[in-house]
């Protein structure tokens, strides 16, 4: 039933709103019960796991795509700002002095950005993993040995693209995301306990970071040691692994969708992320009073209250786009952001590709002179307007962004229909 002045179909279906699927079709039921219960497990052994036809998709969550695009939005902030307000134009150090107003937006970038986006994009991995299961399970279809093949795919692509840009992340959804099968069968209240031993485990190595390096590289050699610390350092694989299984959860909660539940759920989480936020935020700030300056444990202890308070920040905003999705003005405001999310693989290469063309220019045309920071921020602004317009014409003619329909191809092996 539409709301108040929200815009209908001419069959009256507000727009926007996924039509509810009917008794039987794809997407109409969980692999599993909606809370408490154990899922029904899919088979890992399909034989043969290839052959079957893509499972048809569910009617898409339109709030979830623009999440996503919110997220490539925080992270494109925080890779084209951290790379280059306060920089020279050869991006080899910092421009000296830093400006005030360069200062505050680093400051303002690291308080509110940095950390916080690839929260969501990690999450909503785990929730697409439960969307998919259901899609397959709601035809029958075995769908985890076909998933572990595409998560085969995404690692490749992802060491590939580390070629590109240093800061990847896809190699690391690829390795953690076997988690997800793994576990796909457990109860409910199994995914929370474990997600939650994952974020203190994470914050357990992040405080003892320095002799777990150490535990590696005598375990590994000096090479892969380092390796493997770096690789899991910063709270990264945890927290990943962690937010895999809570989007798993709320995608079997169906959680996204526009229900009473998912209203009363987000409200509350909406209050208590900020709850949460302003009371990590005074003992963040308070730290130095208590601990005094110094290196050791201290400076641990601000990494640790540091992460508390960028998951969150990464909670409201989840809680905040979700809910303010669903209202008229907030789905006019935010609809542009949905194509994005809906080709996010493309999107997040491309900005890699924009990033490199871009020091390139400074390089060449800007070279040792600071960028100034108006520059930066229009920049920023103007190569993300061009990415959303890109999306945007794409999909008008297409049903995939370029690399979402060569990873469905090759995950099915076979060419999947583009337009």
């Amino acid at each position: 039933m539409p709301t108040a002045g929200q815009p209908t179909t001419g069959n009256g279906q507000p727009i926007g709103q996924a039509r509810a699927p009917a008794r039987g079709a794809p997407g109409a039921s969980f692999a599993g019960p909606a809370a408490g219960g154990a899922p029904t497990p899919l088979s890992v052994h399909a034989n043969p796991p290839f052959s079957s036809a893509p499972p048809a998709a569910p009617p898409r969550l339109e709030a979830v795509d623009v999440l996503r695009g919110f997220a490539l939005l925080g992270i494109w902030l925080v890779h084209f700002l951290t790379s280059f307000a306060g920089q020279r134009g050869d991006g080899l150090g910092p421009s000296s002095p830093m400006s005030a107003g360069t200062a505050a937006v680093r400051l303002s970038v690291d308080a509110l950005v940095a950390g916080k986006f690839f929260s969501i994009f990690s999450l909503l991995f785990g929730l697409g993993f439960a969307l998919q299961l259901r899609s397959a399970g709601a035809k029958g279809q075995p769908y985890a040995a076909r998933f572990v093949w595409r998560l085969v795919l995404l690692g490749a692509l992802g060491w590939l693209h580390r070629l590109l840009f240093e800061v990847e992340i896809l190699h690391i959804y690829a390795a953690v995301g076997l988690l997800l099968v793994l576990v796909h069968h457990w109860r409910n209240a199994w995914l929370l306990l474990a997600s939650a031993l994952l974020f203190i485990g994470g914050l357990g190595f992040s405080y003892w970071l320095a002799p777990a390096t150490a535990l590696l590289v005598r375990a590994f050699g000096a090479a892969a040691g380092n390796f493997l610390a770096g690789e899991i350092s910063g709270f990264r694989v945890f927290s990943v692994a962690a937010l895999f299984l809570l989007g798993l959860y709320l995608g079997r909660r169906n959680a996204f969708a526009d229900t009473a539940f998912s209203r009363t759920f987000f409200s509350r989480v909406l209050l208590a992320s900020a709850v949460a936020f302003i009371t990590t935020r005074l003992v963040y700030s308070c730290m130095p009073l208590v601990l005094g300056p110094g290196a050791g444990s201290p400076l641990r202890f601000y990494d640790v209250f540091f992460t508390l308070k960028s998951l969150a920040v990464s909670a409201l905003y989840v809680a905040s786009v979700v809910l303010l999705y669903r209202r008229p003005f907030g789905r006019r405001a935010l609809a542009w952001l949905g194509p994005l999310g809906r080709m996010g693989l493309t999107t997040y290469v491309l900005q890699s590709c924009c990033l490199l063309l871009f020091a390139w220019g400074a390089r060449r045309y800007v070279g040792p002179a600071p960028l100034p920071l108006p520059a930066v921020l229009g920049a920023a602004a103007l190569l993300f307007a061009a990415q959303a317009a890109a999306a945007h014409a794409w999909l008008r003619r297409f049903r995939y962004g370029p690399l979402e329909w060569l990873w469905r191809s090759a995950t099915y092996r076979q060419w999947q229909q583009l337009r």
